[in-house]
């Protein structure tokens, strides 16, 4: 066991969840056609090279969509507006761009990250017995990738689970990730959330938050002082790629009573550890000096 991992560590609040009825309602509601036909398009496309629009037609309804070319037509200059789907000026056939491929790619992305994420988080998580997280932004929105949840009696109430979001400006893996984006991209993420407020300590003023952010680079790790739920402390750290870039934070979340101003500095020490350890995994590797 590593050394670093004799340290306790801190917390992340809960991802707010739909009620059971509500959800219950939602999980019996069946295919939308659209979604199927143009699944099902975008699958005949990926069989060749280049097809014309009455051979694509006629492929799509042997799969049972019933669909004439009008109708394909129109589907298909969507997928050209969006970018998934190109027209042959010459031969006036379609085929499929890389925009899939791109999609793909950064599921796939994703995967790796917690193929190699998860034996360091597994042994912060034993050492402990504290929740652990990792997290990245998908567009503007915070999404959990991996849970491991604390196995220790006395926890806290978190709801989080694998594919949810939670707020970014409030929380320990969402300000990590704040910090390091660009200006522009910053303020499309907050004017979003809009500084909502959760408990008493949440900074929902602008200027107090950038500051914030600023230590947090300066630092290394931010820390969620119950921001989003009163009683929960987060420490989190930035997981860089093989680029340098911060494309992902990881957390350990315990109750307040268990993490003192006192106790700080030995869970920045042990998350950082931890963060260092991911990124080498995936390729990063510091300047020197």
């Amino acid at each position: 066991m590593k050394q670093w991992f004799k340290f306790y560590c801190a917390g992340l609040p809960p991802v707010v969840q739909l009620p059971a009825q509500e959800e219950s309602r939602m999980n019996r509601v069946g295919p939308v056609k659209a979604v199927v036909k143009t699944m099902k398009i975008l699958q005949c496309l990926s069989a060749e090279r280049n097809i014309g629009l009455t051979e694509l037609t006629r492929r799509a309804n042997s799969q049972g969509l019933r669909m004439d070319k009008s109708t394909v037509y129109r589907f298909l200059v969507s997928l050209k507006d969006l970018g998934f789907v190109r027209q042959d000026d010459q031969t006036e056939e379609y085929r499929l761009t890389l925009r899939l491929f791109e999609l793909g790619m950064s599921v796939l992305d994703r995967l790796e990250l917690w193929r190699e994420a998860e034996p360091v988080l597994k042994d912060l998580a034993y050492a402990t017995g504290e929740t652990v997280h990792l997290a990245t932004l998908d567009g503007n929105s915070l999404v959990y990738l991996g849970k491991i949840e604390s196995t220790k009696t006395l926890r806290v109430s978190m709801m989080s689970r694998v594919g949810q979001t939670a707020p970014t400006h409030c929380t320990g893996v969402g300000k990590t990730l704040l910090a390091h984006l660009p200006p522009r991209r910053l303020g499309e993420i907050l004017n979003q959330e809009r500084l909502l407020r959760y408990t008493s300590r949440t900074l929902t003023r602008r200027s107090e938050l950038n500051r914030e952010l600023a230590a947090i680079r300066r630092k290394g790790y931010a820390i969620d002082n119950e921001e989003h739920e009163t009683g929960v402390r987060c420490v989190a750290a930035p997981v860089r790629d093989n680029k340098g870039v911060v494309c992902a934070a990881i957390s350990v979340s315990v109750p307040t009573v268990r993490l003192t101003d006192q106790e700080i500095p030995r869970y920045t020490e042990i998350i950082v550890h931890a963060a260092e350890e991911i990124s080498a995994r995936i390729g990063y590797r510091p300047p020197p000096g």
